[in-house]
C-alpha cells in the first residue's frame, strides 16, 4: 500500500481529506511544497495538511521541478526551501510566478543573505520570505496570510527595504491601526477614531502581527517602530 509520503513528486491529492467536488476542497487553499530535504519535505506536509484550510496538493525536490509543479496544479501558495547552492531565490520566485500566475512565492531560507542587496532582492521576488527554522504557528499563519493576497517578511529582511525607501508589508490601515494601539487607544477608541468596527481593528492587528511575525501587538508596534514605520 503506498502512503502519502511514498507518492511520487507531485501526486499528492485531496482524496485523504476531502470528498471529491466537496465544498472543502474546494476552499482550501492549494499548496505547492519544494524543497531538496525529503524528510523536512514531508514533515512541512504533514504541518499543513492538518489545517482544514489549506492542502498540499504538489511536491518538488528542486527548482526544475518546482517550476514543472506550478504549472500543473496551479496553486495558491508555493512554499519553497532553497539550497543557496542550488538556486537563486528571486529568479525561482519568477519562474514559479510565470508558471503560475497569480500564486504567491513564500521563500524559506537557511539564513539570512549577508548584504543588504540581496535580502533586498529576496523581498522583491517574492510575497514571503522567513528563516527555515520558523516556528509551526507563524508559518502557518504565513501561508494563510500570503493565500489572502499578503505578504510576509522576516523583520531583519524588511529592515533593509524600508532603509532604501521602499514599502513594507504593512497596509496604510495595519499602521494607522498600530499607532493608534502604540500612543494608548484602546481597541474601542482606535475603531473610533479610524471610523472602523472593534472586530475589524482586531483583523488588523492580528495581520500586522503575522506579517511582522511579532508575539504580541506590543512587539508588533516595536518592530514598526524599529523599522521605522511608526
Amino acid at each position: 500500500m503506498t502512503t502519502a509520503l511514498e507518492r511520487p513528486l507531485g501526486q499528492r491529492d485531496l482524496a485523504h481529506r476531502f470528498p471529491i467536488g466537496g465544498a472543502a476542497a474546494q476552499s482550501a487553499a492549494q499548496v505547492l511544497l519544494a524543497d531538496g530535504h525529503h524528510l523536512f519535505r514531508s514533515g512541512l506536509g504533514a504541518l499543513l495538511d492538518r489545517e482544514e484550510d489549506l492542502a498540499v496538493v504538489a511536491e518538488a525536490a528542486g527548482g526544475e521541478e518546482a517550476v514543472a509543479a506550478a504549472a500543473r496544479v496551479r496553486p495558491a501558495v508555493a512554499v519553497l526551501g532553497l539550497d543557496p547552492e542550488q538556486a537563486d531565490g528571486p529568479v525561482l520566485a519568477r519562474l514559479v510566478q510565470q508558471a503560475a500566475p497569480g500564486a504567491a512565492v513564500l521563500l524559506l531560507v537557511p539564513a539570512l543573505p549577508r548584504t543588504a542587496e540581496s535580502r533586498r532582492a529576496l523581498v522583491e521576488g517574492a510575497a514571503g520570505v522567513l528563516l527555515e527554522d520558523v516556528q509551526a504557528p507563524a508559518l502557518i499563519a504565513a501561508v494563510r496570510e500570503l493565500a489572502r493576497g499578503g505578504r510576509v517578511y522576516d523583520p531583519r529582511l524588511v529592515l533593509d527595504v524600508v532603509r532604501t525607501g521602499q514599502a513594507g508589508p504593512l497596509s496604510r490601515r495595519e499602521l494607522a491601526v498600530l499607532g493608534e494601539i502604540a500612543e494608548g487607544s484602546t481597541v474601542r477608541e482606535a475603531a473610533a477614531a479610524l471610523s472602523l468596527s472593534p472586530g475589524t481593528v482586531r483583523n488588523y492587528v492580528s495581520a500586522a502581527i503575522a506579517k511582522t511575525r511579532a508575539r504580541n501587538r506590543c512587539d508588533a508596534i516595536r518592530i514598526a517602530r524599529e523599522c521605522g514605520w511608526l
